[in-house]
């Protein structure tokens, strides 16, 4: 084997094993962006839900200072129809805020899951690519070696006998 037979070898060795690692970086680097968005998406969970519990302790809060002004005030909470609307209408009012956020939070988290198999479904597609590239090298590698490997028509000549 000649020189320039194991070289072509070499190199492509070299080819292919880069190739493969990159095929395999791009592959580790989409799951870590999944499990990026997987942490976004849980953080987001957990944000909603202390909004929610904010908007509630607030409600608490407005229904308190009314039971407690109504007292003041020698209302009855029970007969005093303008107070009682007051109080359910901050009761809607809520309902109705909470609604939105839960239905933002989902289209939000729908989002997240969308980037989310993008971000694996883009690192497969960049292997894929690499193990291609890896495969033309071989291919690249066998045709280098067969012309190298084969002696040319040209030095056969001037051994005519």
């Amino acid at each position: 084997m000649g020189l320039p037979l194991a070289l072509a070898i070499g190199s492509t060795a070299i080819s292919f094993l880069g190739s493969m690692s990159a095929a395999k970086a791009a592959k580790r680097e989409a799951a870590l962006r999944a499990r990026q968005i997987e942490t976004q998406k849980k953080q987001a969970r957990l944000q909603a839900l202390q909004e929610h519990n904010i908007r509630l302790e607030n409600l608490n809060a407005f229904l308190g200072m009314n039971e407690a002004f109504s007292g003041t005030m020698g209302r009855d909470l029970g007969t005093d129809r303008s107070l009682k609307r007051l109080m359910e209408k901050a009761k809607e009012n809520t309902a109705v805020d909470v609604d939105r956020a839960r239905v933002q939070l989902s289209m939000e988290q729908a989002q997240r899951s969308f980037q989310q198999n993008m971000a694996l479904e883009k690192g497969r597609n960049i292997a894929r690519g690499y193990r291609f590239q890896a495969l033309g090298s071989l291919i690249s590698a066998g045709y280098k070696a067969s012309t190298l490997s084969t002696p040319s028509s040209s030095t056969n000549m001037g051994n005519v006998t």
